[in-house]
């Protein structure tokens, strides 16, 4: 590879430095055939954009989601709630506005940022609103009331977040 070129025009400079009596014609044929010798050059396969970045992240974050409703019917709380608080899907609404996966992209797409951005709020509130239940439900059963878990608002909340989620991918995937 280019380490092995490399080498060879090392050597090739060395053989001219130390021989006086080296030819032009040897150096030469000595360069060439390092240079003949060495890899073709392949251009790079086309990286993704930032944009199409985004859109698997938010695509990986609605497929992670499809998880979550079986781990709240097994009331395995902290689970569901591991799934939401984890990158990517914690991007969207509990590490900050600059790391909104859904802001980012809109700052990228600007033939769909209005539509993108007016269901920021509606994906962050769902994702809060059903962290939130969840994180009662591990308290329910040692605070007074009722003692029955509540499994209905998050998963209400879950089916808003993942509705909206995949109002986003299909205004990204479309415009693009």
């Amino acid at each position: 590879g280019q380490p092995a070129m490399a080498a060879a025009l090392l050597a090739t400079a060395a053989l001219a430095a130390t021989s006086p009596l080296a030819s032009r014609r040897a150096v030469l044929a000595t360069a060439s055939s390092a240079l003949l010798s060495a890899p073709v050059l392949r251009p790079f396969p086309a990286l993704a954009s930032p944009a199409d970045d985004l859109l698997a992240d938010l695509k990986t974050v609605r497929k992670s989601l499809d998880r979550v409703p079986a781990l709240i019917d097994a009331a395995e709380w902290d689970q569901a709630r591991t799934v939401l608080k984890t990158p990517p899907a914690a991007n969207l609404w509990n590490l900050g506005p600059s790391k909104n996966t859904i802001r980012n992209l809109a700052a990228l797409r600007p033939d769909v940022d209005v539509e993108l951005l007016d269901r920021v709020e509606d994906v962050a509130g769902a994702l809060q609103l059903c962290d939130q239940y969840l994180y009662d439900n591990v308290f329910v059963y040692f605070q007074p009331g009722s003692g029955k878990a509540n499994t209905k608002d998050p998963k209400n909340q879950l089916k808003l977040a993942a509705r909206k989620l995949d109002e986003v991918i299909e205004l990204a995937s479309g415009g693009s």
